[in-house]
């Protein structure tokens, strides 16, 4: 057995109808590796924690049950989990969603260990019903255009193209990442994303591993879920565009140049609460990418 391990975390919340499917394709995964489940319960409702206990007591090497105190939300109680995977590399699979392909973790990993300039590594998916058929959605058919690999941060920026159950990421790159437990926003995978493409390269596998489960929305709710993020985004993008020029060692394009000259405007003129301290910090950065 490989040093290398994977420490995955699983988020379960009123998920009796997915949980079981979600567990057994992380029990599924065929590697020279060790691989290790959490699995943080959120005070479900129905019968999820009962499924989840029964896993873990059966499988007690591979799966391991982490009921919340209290219902904490998507956001805290990601952060709740991160503290618990501290292998090399870490993995998201949502208690919904399922890894159809059991050579998944072990074609990353395998592309992560011998290419040490690559911190993530993420996959294609299919799509799936609430009842688990195949089904064609024509925003996430839209969203594969934005798929890339490498240097990707600038891309990113724009849109998050990467679904979090298809993802592997580097751990080690994760140690000042913070993440705010709020409940007014849940796209704090986004930004874990933009952290990591900050640092590193962003490998993509153009395999389809995961099922992801399309849920409909109510059309208020999703309007004022998109808006609560529109709202901490803006809030944070100032960090975000400091964070990369901190760590950015490469030239970029023109265009890429005019993207992050773009977003620097907005940080400093759209978020009415930056500090004076961040707009000082912001300013250079202007002339630093001023499109030319």
């Amino acid at each position: 057995m490989s040093a290398v391990a994977v420490h995955v975390y699983m988020l379960a919340y009123n998920s009796e109808r997915y949980i079981a499917q979600a567990i057994e394709g992380v029990l599924a995964q065929q590697t020279d590796f060790m691989v290790k489940l959490f699995v943080g319960e959120d005070c479900s409702k129905d019968s999820t924690p009962e499924i989840c206990r029964a896993y873990a007591e059966k499988y007690p090497d591979r799966v391991v049950f982490l009921p919340a105190e209290r219902n904490m939300g998507i956001t805290a109680n990601t952060a709740r989990m991160l503290s618990y995977c501290t292998a090399k590399y870490m993995a998201i699979c949502d208690g919904d969603d399922v890894w159809i392909d059991p050579q998944k973790l072990q074609k990353q990993v395998d592309f992560l260990e011998s290419h040490s300039d690559y911190g993530a590594s993420y996959s294609d998916v299919e799509i799936i019903s609430e009842t688990g058929e195949p089904i064609v959605a024509a925003e996430y058919e839209a969203l594969r255009e934005f798929y890339g690999e490498g240097d990707v941060f600038v891309r990113l920026l724009t849109g998050n193209f990467i679904n979090n159950s298809t993802a592997v990421v580097r751990r080690s790159l994760l140690h000042d990442f913070y993440i705010d437990p709020s409940r007014d926003y849940t796209i704090s995978d986004y930004f874990l994303w933009l952290h990591v493409a900050a640092r590193a390269k962003v490998h993509f596998l153009p395999e389809r591993t995961t099922a992801y489960r399309w849920h409909g929305m109510n059309a208020s709710r999703s309007a004022e879920r998109i808006r609560q993020n529109q709202r901490k985004y803006q809030c944070v993008l100032g960090q975000i565009l400091l964070d990369f020029d901190r760590h950015n060692r490469r030239s970029l394009r023109r265009e890429e140049k005019a993207v992050i000259f773009r977003k620097t405007l907005s940080a400093l003129y759209r978020t009415p609460s930056v500090a004076l301290r961040q707009r000082l910090q912001l300013l250079p950065l202007l002339f630093r990418y001023f499109p030319i």
